[in-house]
């Protein structure tokens, strides 16, 4: 996946299957974190207003988790309109979350929206499978390619390959993300 190293491909579907879901991956793959509580703080920087652009394209999340705090930019593979399912995907370990927030306030970054959810992670055939818990939408899965593929489309095939193969019994896919729908149900979109 070098060629691919900083390049994300994931698919994301509100769950409705979810405890027959958790069984099945209990039973077939292996479980990589359980129950880790996160706070995704969404910020929006002055000299670029993230949300003008439809459909929106750029993320910048600061977490916080049992794992620790990190710093994360995403630049989503959408600007001509389409639906994406893989983005550029920049993150780092923050060390000091306090100085990071001040550093992000002095330079003019706007919270947007928090997503707090609890998310547990299994591993699967060359695919991170995460079941998030979000507060104020509901269950949701998520699919992340982590296999060695030769490109985006390669990944994607194999992606839906998992979630058919695993019995996810899913709504309508999500191209927008956790904060995009936080943001238009509070009415901010």
């Amino acid at each position: 996946m070098d060629s691919m190293k900083h390049t994300e491909v994931e698919l994301k579907f509100p769950l409705l299957n979810h405890m027959k879901l958790v069984e099945k991956l209990e039973s077939v793959a292996k479980p990589q974190k359980q129950a880790d509580f996160q706070k995704d703080t969404y910020f929006n920087p002055a000299h670029r207003d993230f949300l003008s652009k439809k459909p929106i394209s750029e993320w910048l999340r600061l977490r916080e988790s049992k794992k620790g705090f990190s710093l994360n930019y995403k630049r989503w593979h959408n600007e001509d309109g389409s639906k994406a399912v893989s983005c550029d995907e920049f993150e780092t370990k923050i060390e000091n979350i306090d100085a990071l927030r001040k550093l992000l306030e002095s330079l003019n970054f706007k919270k947007l929206i928090t997503v707090d959810k609890t998310r547990n992670v299994w591993n699967y055939k060359d695919t991170e499978i995460a079941i998030d818990e979000v507060r104020g939408l509901g269950v949701f899965i998520e699919l992340e390619a982590k296999g060695n593929f030769t490109g985006i489309e390669e990944a994607k095939k194999h992606l839906y390959s998992v979630l058919k193969e695993i019995g996810a019994e899913v709504g309508e896919q999500d191209f927008e993300g956790y904060p995009y729908l936080l943001l238009k149900r509070n009415g901010f979109l």
